[in-house]
């Protein structure tokens, strides 16, 4: 009878000791056999464990099954193989909040400006309607002859309870056509409309900062066109997005997401450092993931960090960030996805006044963009983390928490007065929390427990006890 072949495999423990050991693996080893053994190697008994594994190298791991155990036996013959244990967590909370997700239909109020995300050519045939009106009221009386653009100002903006979102109202502001005061703007305006009718009637794309240096004695500055650009999206009552005008984009994704971009495949399982989104949302369709849920990253070095460790195949999400306050392409980016897929989005930001406003931005909108809020924000974003009361929850050493500053109480102050706060008393108290201690903390205090603490213990536990608020 023939021995049994057996092999040395290298284990390395991220979330429970943080030790590398040896364990020996017999060819004819079930999978609950392996795992028996590495709960033995690790003195462990009760806890549930997941088995991930790969080539030192490759990087690339995927969850141990009967299957897996077979390919991890070959692969044995190649050379050194490291298998990784994770906590099990649950994702029982994630899937009640799932069955939570809204349609994109939601009742507004009549009085508001809801913008549509239209075709070029509907863009077109708004563009002609509205030049065309005004040249009729030229025409029969040029004295009352304006642009009636909605008023953007802060008496116009509000917070709606029933959307969840910051809202723009109704009122309009006439530009005139024979008045000092305006007339400078109306042949700014009816310039900007020439170049975007040949924006769009070229199929093209254009910056903000390109439409700017179409005339630059026009505009004078870029404030003035960057504004212009809002002043005409509400005028047609369309989205940035209609008008083929894009900004600077800044974030990326990685995770269990595929996606076409311009036709092209992409896959944002592959690389390591994250997948640029495209300021060119028009261009992104047929999203497919089997992710459970995105996380919203404030910070770029901590998406690094998650995207290094392959996050994504032990908790099966979807990583994205806009490394600080968010740009317009990545909120799009965001709301389509979470229109087409449905999953929940849980954001994971610094414990500070700036943290939060970074999270209002996705989930309500902006007062700037207040038009377009019903295109941009997600209501049902949950805020999993930094909490401020994470802090002593989680023992966060006193070394690398941060003192509050006038500012920030300041801006603390500010949040509470916002009806979206309180509309929210889960944020309300963290916010409290804050100036009470008068602490704050960045998400890299995290790493001052260990280097692993971050994606082996705090966010699986946060998910696991559907800890967010």
């Amino acid at each position: 009878m023939s021995e049994k072949k057996q092999q040395t495999i290298v284990l390395e423990d991220y979330s429970f000791k943080n030790k590398v050991i040896k364990v020996k693996m017999e060819q004819n080893d079930t999978v609950q056999g392996v795992i028996g053994l590495i709960k033995t190697a690790l003195g462990l008994k009760k806890e549930k464990i997941h088995i991930l594994f790969g080539l030192k190298k490759s990087k690339s791991f995927e969850v141990l099954t009967k299957k897996s155990l077979s390919k991890l036996w070959e692969m044995t013959d190649q050379g050194d193989v490291v298998l990784q244990v994770r906590r099990k967590v649950s994702l029982t909370g994630l899937k009640k909040i799932r069955d939570t997700v809204r349609d994109s239909d939601i009742d507004l109020p009549v009085s508001i400006l809801k913008v549509d995300n239209v075709s070029a050519e509907e863009t077109k045939s708004r563009l002609n309607r509205v030049a065309l009106e005004f040249l009729d009221e030229i025409a029969e009386d040029p004295r009352n002859a304006a642009f009636r653009i909605p008023s953007r100002s802060s008496e116009n903006v509000g917070y709606d309870n029933n959307s969840r979102m910051v809202l723009l109202g109704s009122n309009v502001v006439d530009r005139q056509f024979r008045h000092l005061s305006s007339v400078q703007s109306v042949v700014q305006l009816t310039g900007l409309m020439r170049y975007v009718t040949e924006i769009l009637a070229t199929e093209k794309h254009a910056t903000k900062r390109h439409l700017f240096y179409r005339d630059v004695n026009l505009f004078g500055n870029q404030r003035v066109s960057d504004g212009l650009i809002e002043d005409l999206g509400a005028l047609l009552r369309v989205s940035r997005n209609s008008l083929n005008v894009i900004a600077s984009a800044k974030g990326k994704v990685i995770g269990r997401l595929s996606f076409t971009e311009g036709g092209d495949h992409i896959d944002c399982t592959k690389g390591l450092g994250g997948h640029a989104i495209t300021p060119m949302l028009d261009q992104v369709e047929n999203f497919d993931s089997d992710a459970e849920f995105m996380l919203i990253i404030e910070k770029d070095a901590v998406f690094q960090d998650l995207a290094e460790d392959k996050f994504f195949n032990y908790l099966p999400c979807i990583l994205i960030t806009a490394s600080g306050q968010p740009d317009m392409a990545t909120r799009l980016f965001i709301k389509k996805a979470y229109q087409e897929l449905k999953i929940p989005i849980l954001g994971f930001l610094d414990a500070d006044p700036y943290g939060l406003d970074i999270l209002r931005v996705y989930s309500i909108g902006s007062k700037a963009l207040s038009f377009e809020s019903v295109e941009l924000a997600v209501p049902d974003i949950r805020w999993l983390g930094l909490l401020p009361s994470d802090i002593e929850e989680y023992q966060i050493p006193k070394s690398v928490l941060i003192k509050m500053t006038e500012n920030d109480n300041k801006r603390a102050d500010d949040l509470l007065k916002e009806d979206f706060v309180k509309s929210r008393p889960e944020w309300e108290k963290q916010i409290l929390i804050m100036k009470n201690t008068g602490n704050k903390a960045e998400i890299q205090a995290l790493a001052s427990k260990n280097w692993r603490y971050m994606t082996g213990t705090y966010l699986p536990t946060k998910i696991d006890s559907a800890d967010w608020v």
